[in-house]
């Protein structure tokens, strides 16, 4: 007979975070699969957000990411059709963001299913709630983000 396994250990936080934001994902992607991608759509709505004026490297700040993941990301973008990379004239070798008539066409959709989904999560919560979750979550990625930048 096999051991009795423990359930009453308290799992890392992280864990708890890395489910919430897959079945996050897994909810957006299922609302979103017609489209020809199945993820950055954060993405799409920063760079709509600073249109012509946003790099890759601006872009990755944003995002919180490095460099090489961003260019991963915009070269899927890029080869979805989404967004395209145009030559500054300030500099010929800088490239800024800009996003295609499908990416345009798709925004909408992608913006409703996201608010409607944050309406979903929130939904057992109230706005004092939601605030008080929200600053939560903020110091928390504060602490993480102090903690990790002193390593």
């Amino acid at each position: 007979m096999p051991p009795a396994l423990q359930s009453n250990v308290d799992p890392p936080l992280g864990r708890m975070f890395s489910f919430l934001g897959k079945s996050y994902l897994h909810l957006l992607r299922n609302k979103l699969q017609h489209l020809e991608i199945d993820r950055n759509y954060f993405a799409l709505i920063l760079i709509e957000n600073n249109e012509g004026e946003i790099n890759q490297q601006q872009l990755a700040l944003m995002l919180g990411t490095d460099k090489v993941s961003i260019v991963r990301v915009v070269d899927y973008l890029s080869e979805k059709g989404f967004v395209k990379r145009v030559r500054t004239n300030a500099d010929r070798r800088k490239h800024n963001l800009v996003l295609t008539e499908k990416a345009r066409a798709a925004l909408p959709e992608i913006k409703k299913c996201i608010s409607e989904l944050n309406q979903l999560v929130f939904s057992g919560l109230t706005e004092n709630q939601q605030s008080e979750l929200l600053a939560s979550l903020a110091n928390i990625k504060n602490s993480l983000t102090g903690n990790t930048q002193k390593t």
